[in-house]
């Protein structure tokens, strides 16, 4: 699998900035490995630790103790399809959706409990917007669950 065609060139970009909305999530120890073109990232620490954070579903998952296990094709075929999506963007591509510099694809509406997943609702955007704003949404959604678990252990 030739990775470059699954994320974005991030060369001009401020990592540190992608992060800021999701240091709830994910700490502020971490620091940007690759954007996808999807969107998510990856994330290594001090340690070398590797970590896949998903931005559709507001969750961090360790995917390594090993950054170098990335580079070196020992995640299994099943982390590499879940972190770069190919299939899904050859047919946001074949239906002619490019990305421009700092961008990635994003849902226009983010899909909710019976609403079907939909390539028409997908678009480009501008990537410090879309982790800004995925990561402030991500936030208060787990603040709402945790406050209603809190409830719900009172009664």
């Amino acid at each position: 699998m030739d990775i470059k065609k699954y994320i974005i060139d991030q060369k001009k970009l401020d990592l540190e900035r992608m992060i800021i909305a999701w240091q709830w999530l994910a700490g502020k120890d971490k620091t940007v490995m690759l954007i996808t073109k999807m969107g998510h990232l990856l994330l290594t620490d001090a340690a070398g630790i590797l970590y896949f954070l998903n931005t559709e579903e507001g969750s961090m998952e360790t995917l390594s103790n090993f950054q170098a296990d990335f580079f070196n094709n020992k995640l299994s075929a099943e982390q590499y399809f879940e972190i770069f999506q190919p299939e899904l963007i050859k047919d946001l591509e074949a239906e002619g959706k490019q990305l421009k510099e700092a961008q990635v694809f994003a849902y226009s509406r983010l899909p909710s409990s019976g609403r079907p997943i939909q390539l028409k609702n997908r678009q480009a955007a501008n990537v410090y917007e879309y982790f800004d704003k995925t990561g402030v949404l991500h936030k208060e959604l787990n603040d709402l669950l945790e406050a209603e678990q809190a409830k719900q252990e009172k009664l």
